[in-house]
C-alpha cells in the first residue's frame, strides 16, 4: 500500500511539474513567433487563469486570428477586470474588425479609469471618429494637453483642421510635429496638399520632393509635384514626373495630357505628339468608364463630394457600371455622417448587381460593410 502511494504521489507531482514547466516553455515560443505551438501549449496547460486566457488571445492576435484573439480577451477580463492591457488589446480589435461602437464603450471605460492615459484617448478619438461623433476632436485635444508631441494625435487634428480650411492651423500643427520627427511622411503629405490649397507652389513643391526623399512613391506624389513643376514653369523635371506617374498608371489620362504639354514647353514637338496622341485615344474610351476613373482619383485623395457627382455622372452615362455603382457607395459612406443615407447608397449597389458575376468581389465587400452599418444602427437605436 505504502509502494501504491508513493507511486500515485510521484505521478501526480510529475504531471504538476510538467504543466508548471509549460508555460514558461509557451512563453519562450511564443518570444520567437512560434505562436501556434505557443498557443497549443497554453491550451493544454491546467491553468485556466485570466493571464492565461491573455496569452492566448495575444498570440492569435499576432498570427492574424482576431476573432480568437477577441473570444479569448474576453475571457480573460471576465477573470479579471484588472487586465488592462487586454482590454485594450480587446478595443483595439474591436476597432479593427469595424465594431466601432463597442471600440468606443471600451475606450471610454479605460478613460474614466485612467484619465492620464494619452493613448486611451486617442484610440477613443478614432472610434469616434468613424462613428461621426463630433466630440473626437476633444478627446484628440486631450491627447496634446498630456503629450503635446503625440504624432498620431497631431495628424488627427491638423487633418481635421485641413478639412474645415483652417490652413494655417494646419501649418502649425505640421511644423510642431515634424520639429521632433522629421520623417513623419503622413504630416508630410498633408502639409503638401496644404500648400497646393493655399496656392503655395514653392512649399508644395519642397513637400513632395521630401516625400520622395523618404522614398515615398505613388501617383498621387509624382502627379501633383509634377504639376508643381509645370506650373513653376520647370518643364523638364515636371515631364520626368509624369513619366514617373504613366510608369505607375500606365492609362493614366492627365499624366500623358501634361507630359506632352511639359515636351512642348521644351520644344520637343515630335516626343510631345506621342504623349498626346495617347492622351486622345484615352480619352476616347467610353465616357462612363473616363467619369469613374477620374472620380477614383478624388476619392483617393478624400475629395468625396467631388467624387459623389461624377460617380453620378458616370452612371447616368451607363447605369450598369457596377464598379461606379458600388465606388459611390464607398464614397457616400465617408462623405455623409447619416447611417440610413449610408446604407441605401450600399443596399442600392446590392440590388442592383447581386446576379452580376463580375461584381462578385464587389458585392462581398458591400455585404461585409452593410452588416457593420446596421449593428451600429442597432446599437445606435437601444
Amino acid at each position: 500500500m505504502n509502494k501504491l502511494f508513493l507511486s500515485i504521489l510521484v505521478l501526480f507531482l510529475w504531471k504538476a511539474e510538467a504543466q508548471t514547466s509549460a508555460l514558461p516553455l509557451a512563453d519562450s515560443l511564443y518570444a520567437i513567433g512560434n505562436y501556434q505551438n505557443a498557443i497549443e501549449l497554453y491550451q493544454n496547460s491546467s491553468s485556466t487563469s485570466a493571464v492565461t486566457y491573455q496569452k492566448i488571445a495575444q498570440a492569435y492576435q499576432a498570427t492574424g486570428n482576431i476573432g480568437l484573439a477577441i473570444n479569448n480577451y474576453e475571457k480573460a477580463i471576465q477573470l479579471d477586470q484588472k487586465l488592462i492591457i487586454a482590454k485594450s488589446n480587446l478595443g483595439k480589435l474591436y476597432y479593427q474588425s469595424r465594431n466601432y461602437q463597442i471600440a468606443d464603450s471600451v475606450f471610454k471605460k479605460l478613460v474614466e479609469d485612467y484619465p492620464k492615459n494619452p493613448d486611451f484617448y486617442y484610440r477613443l478619438g478614432l472610434a469616434k471618429e468613424q462613428l461621426d461623433d463630433t466630440t473626437a476632436i476633444q478627446d484628440f485635444q486631450k491627447v496634446l494637453e498630456l503629450n503635446e508631441n503625440h504624432q498620431k494625435t497631431l495628424y488627427e487634428v491638423a487633418k481635421h483642421h485641413y478639412r474645415k480650411k483652417n490652413y494655417q492651423k494646419v501649418e502649425e500643427l505640421g511644423e510642431k510635429a515634424l520639429l521632433s520627427y522629421p520623417e513623419n511622411t503622413r504630416m508630410i503629405s498633408l502639409l503638401a496638399q496644404n500648400a497646393v490649397a493655399l496656392k503655395n507652389l514653392v512649399s508644395a513643391k519642397n513637400r513632395f520632393e521630401q516625400l520622395i526623399e523618404f522614398n515615398q512613391k505613388s501617383v498621387f506624389i509624382h502627379f501633383n509635384l509634377g504639376s508643381c513643376y509645370f506650373n513653376l514653369k520647370k518643364y523638364e523635371k515636371a515631364y520626368e514626373q509624369f513619366v514617373k506617374v504613366i510608369q505607375l498608371e500606365k492609362n493614366h489620362i492627365q499624366a500623358f495630357l501634361f507630359a506632352g504639354k511639359s515636351l512642348n514647353e521644351l520644344e520637343r514637338y515630335q516626343e510631345a505628339t506621342e504623349f498626346l496622341k495617347v492622351a486622345v485615344l484615352l480619352a476616347d474610351q467610353p465616357v462612363d468608364e473616363f467619369y469613374t476613373t477620374y472620380a477614383i482619383s478624388l476619392q483617393k485623395q478624400e475629395q468625396f463630394k467631388k467624387a459623389i457627382e461624377n460617380f453620378k455622372t458616370a452612371l447616368e452615362e451607363n447605369s450598369q457600371n457596377y464598379r461606379a455603382q458600388y465606388e459611390l457607395a464607398v464614397c457616400a459612406d465617408n462623405y455623409y455622417k447619416d447611417l440610413v443615407t449610408r446604407i441605401n447608397y450600399y443596399q442600392l449597389f446590392v440590388r442592383k448587381f447581386q446576379n452580376e458575376p463580375k461584381a462578385k468581389y464587389y458585392l462581398y465587400l458591400a455585404k461585409n460593410r452593410l452588416s457593420d452599418l446596421k449593428e451600429q444602427q442597432h446599437l445606435a437605436k437601444n
